[in-house]
């Protein structure tokens, strides 16, 4: 997905999930980066739908760049960038 919106921070356009809560992101710049969110996951109540990993693989992309879920949990392009070893 590529946004007609402009922004100045750096969008994902892509989300691909992975095994283990881990999701490959690709950026506006086509950059691959990978996050883990296990841990995240496990410590954060509010993101207890994304321990079933049928309802984790549902990820995609908003129109600003970041990522969310069908009942609203979301991530955004400054987390994920800030968290992501090689964005």
């Amino acid at each position: 997905m590529n946004s007609p919106i402009n922004t100045p921070w750096k969008k994902v356009v892509q989300v691909r999930p992975l095994d283990n809560f881990s999701l490959e992101l690709i950026w506006e710049d086509n950059k691959k980066s990978q996050i883990g969110l296990d841990e995240l996951i496990q410590k954060k109540e509010l993101l207890w739908r994304l321990r079933y990993p049928r309802y984790f693989r549902q990820v995609a992309v908003d129109e600003l760049g970041g990522i969310f879920w069908p009942e609203g949990e979301d991530l955004s392009p400054e987390f994920l960038l800030h968290h992501c070893c090689r964005p």
